[in-house]
């Protein structure tokens, strides 16, 4: 396999040498295997049809030389038992080619010759090197010839019989023929078999083969590829199905990834140039003491912006903190510290929060879920009016504990409901007047949620405004799985085809 450049963005890829080769051993192999029991059912079918068929012959020969030499005897016995009475005309019908040649001799008890055919043209056999058993066929050769023979004794005469044999050229004749005819089928038969066996490959890994074209592209970074439907195989079709949801989903996940990059990038652009110009500025010209000091009051304005945008976005691709465990906290204690954490805020803004519900206890990290209550209150105060009131409330089942936070402001169009808990999404009415956070407030408080086994949700309230609903597994509840159990950060908290929840600009 060789190693290729990959487009801009990727290190490279695997060429897909390997992947090809392994495509056309598997279609030679299957040839081969095809081919090769063709060979060996066809090569048995014709052995056993040829042995048949030679058997069938030569009994059919065997017969006539047996019918033919007892009616030789029986004459010669009339003729005093030493003469042979065998006619120089046609022989035995052997088979459908018709007569054969007679060659006869007659043997005394001593095994001399006392009589023979010319045909055997004065090279008579030894009795000495011929079968003992009579009436049982035997091969025999004279010269060239090769002869099919039989030996009778000859009635009324003790001791004398009678050799009588034929040619065998016309049953090995018929036997070469059909051996040549079986040759030029059988080798039909396997090229036909081989051909039909590489188009089955080539249909059966069609589908294959389309696949693996679009894992090249992919691996080459075009995301856009896709298996052809409809393929011919149900299976097939389903992992070609398969491949174009993972193919989708990667390419969802890729830009994701590029977009979070670059609006990360953004976010942290601006406090950055704030800081360096204020930095720049103060440098440029000498002042007082007062001037530095304001100098210094924006520089570190725009460095504490930085960090908690850093730590929002350390917060967003943790998912959740490594401290989390399955440990049984009550919900109060975090609900009265969230409050309290944004009451500056609330303050300044004019705001009341509220803290009511019941006692429940869940399983899970005190500071994750406070940190994860405070951005929900944060935002609530960000979107209440002057005036306004934030009600955090809790309310607990057998199974769960549900926190809600209800604001008095706007609340949030049914259209962006979807989005609201995406990273770095902020809603319209936040973009058009400039304000509001990066959007990672919201992302943060879904991937807590979901760490700690519970979701979060957006309704309108029951007064005006948005009320968000987190809703957690509560301590002993058999809903409830520990994080060390759950599936990885990284696929839950870079999911874009995850639940549907999302932000409003906290």
């Amino acid at each position: 396999m060789l190693w290729r450049e990959g487009p801009p963005g990727y290190p490279g890829f695997l060429q897909d040498g390997n992947t090809v080769r392994t495509l056309t051993s598997f279609r030679w192999r299957l040839v081969v295997a095809i081919s090769a029991a063709t060979l060996l059912t066809l090569g048995a079918a014709f052995a056993a049809i040829a042995i048949a068929v030679g058997h069938s012959q030569l009994k059919q020969l065997d017969d006539a030389l047996r019918a033919e030499a007892r009616e030789e005897a029986a004459e010669a016995s009339q003729l005093g038992g030493d003469r042979l009475a065998i006619d120089p005309g046609p022989g035995p019908l052997a088979n459908d080619i018709g007569p054969l040649t007679k060659y006869g001799a007659i043997y005394a008890p001593s095994g001399e010759p006392r009589s023979a055919t010319p045909t055997f043209g004065g090279h008579i056999p030894a009795l000495a090197n011929l079968p003992l058993e009579h009436n049982q066929a035997f091969d025999l050769s004279l010269g060239a010839e090769h002869l099919r023979g039989v030996i009778v004794e000859i009635p009324g005469h003790r001791g004398h019989v009678l050799l009588l044999a034929a040619p065998r050229k016309d049953v090995d004749r018929d036997g070469a023929f059909l051996g040549r005819v079986m040759v030029i089928v059988f080798g039909l038969a396997v090229g036909w078999s081989a051909f039909i066996a590489m188009w089955v490959a080539r249909a059966f890994t069609r589908d294959h083969q389309a696949i693996t074209s679009v894992v090249r592209r992919v691996a080459a970074g075009d995301l856009s590829a896709r298996v052809a439907n409809p393929l011919g195989d149900l299976p097939m079709a389903r992992l070609a199905a398969d491949v174009n949801e993972m193919v989708a989903h990667l390419g969802a996940v890729v830009e994701t990834e590029q977009r979070f990059v670059a609006q990360a990038a953004h976010e942290l652009r601006s406090p950055l140039t704030t800081l360096y110009g204020e930095l720049s500025f103060a440098l440029r010209r000498a002042r007082n003491a007062e001037a530095y000091r304001d100098a210094i009051r924006e520089a570190l304005d725009s460095t504490r912006r930085l960090k908690l945008l850093t730590e929002d976005l350390l917060a967003l691709a943790r998912g959740a903190s490594e401290a989390a465990t399955s440990t049984e906290t009550a919900v109060s204690p975090i609900l009265h510290a969230a409050a309290k954490a944004v009451r500056a805020e609330s303050t300044q803004r004019g705001v009341s929060i509220t803290v009511t519900g019941d006692e429940a206890s869940i399983a899970g990290s005190s500071m994750d879920v406070e940190r994860l209550l405070r951005n929900l209150l944060e935002n609530a105060v960000r979107h209440s009016p002057e005036g306004g009131c934030v009600e955090l409330a809790c309310e607990a089942s057998v199974a769960h504990v549900e926190i809600s936070v209800s604001d008095e402001g706007s609340g949030v169009a049914e259209a962006e409901r979807g989005r609201i808990f995406e990273p770095f999404y902020r809603a319209q009415r936040d973009r058009l007047a400039g304000g509001g956070g990066a959007g990672l407030g919201l992302a943060i408080v879904r991937g807590i949620a979901q760490a700690h086994g519970g979701d979060v949700r957006v309704e309108e309230s029951v007064r005006r405004g948005a009320r968000f609903v987190v809703r957690l597994p509560r301590a002993g509840a058999a809903e409830w799985v520990a994080p060390s159990h759950r599936r990885p950060r990284a696929a839950r908290t870079m999911d874009p085809l995850g639940p549907p929840f999302a932000s409003r600009g906290a």
